[in-house]
């Protein structure tokens, strides 16, 4: 039988008009397409039933496309990288990758210093980077700094070895300085 013809059973069916013949037809091949499934999926259809089994595959499947996507906008923002290590190929995350994870990590913490230290961040950057300096000062808004003066800022939380680690992906250690300081009032 053609697909035309199962297209017209079907919609026949569909609008009640269906002979006690075109039912079993449609019933056929209904089961004649699980048997199908099953056939190429056994290890997924064991202890399922077909429905069960389908409705997994899709999900799954749903997943599977949904993971990808989210993978593709890492990879075209360049927070991520495919590497081959040891013949399997890896997403590995890349500077930017690494700060902008750093970022959300400080953006969540909750643990603080004692009563009275704060980690305070000065810097002095050259005009030359301008740039450098304008990304730094957006880490430290987004991050929860507070800006005490121009280049000083200041936090309560306890960010020390995830700010370290920034200052140094992006390469301004010499302009940078990172203390941990006591308030006197």
């Amino acid at each position: 039988m053609n697909k035309k013809k199962v297209k017209q059973i079907a919609k026949q069916a569909a609008i009640g008009s269906l002979t006690v013949a075109g039912k079993i037809i449609i019933g056929m091949f209904e089961l004649v397409d699980d048997m199908n499934f099953l056939r190429s999926h056994q290890s997924l259809c064991a202890g399922m039933c077909v429905s069960e089994a389908r409705a997994y595959l899709a999900e799954t499947e749903e997943y599977r496309k949904e993971y990808r996507r989210a993978f593709n906008r890492l990879e075209n923002r360049g927070l991520i990288e495919n590497r081959r290590v040891g013949g399997r190929m890896m997403a590995i995350l890349t500077d930017d990758g690494e700060v902008e994870a750093l970022e959300i990590y400080l953006k969540k913490m909750k643990a603080e210093l004692t009563h009275g230290e704060c980690w305070m961040i000065t810097f002095d950057f050259p005009v030359v980077a301008n740039k450098a300096r304008d990304m730094f000062r957006r880490f430290l808004i987004r991050t929860g700094f507070n800006r005490h003066q121009q280049s000083v800022w200041c936090t309560k939380k306890d960010v020390g070895k995830a700010v370290t680690r920034v200052i140094k992906i992006l390469r301004i250690e010499k302009w940078v300085r990172l203390y941990r300081a006591t308030e006197y009032r």
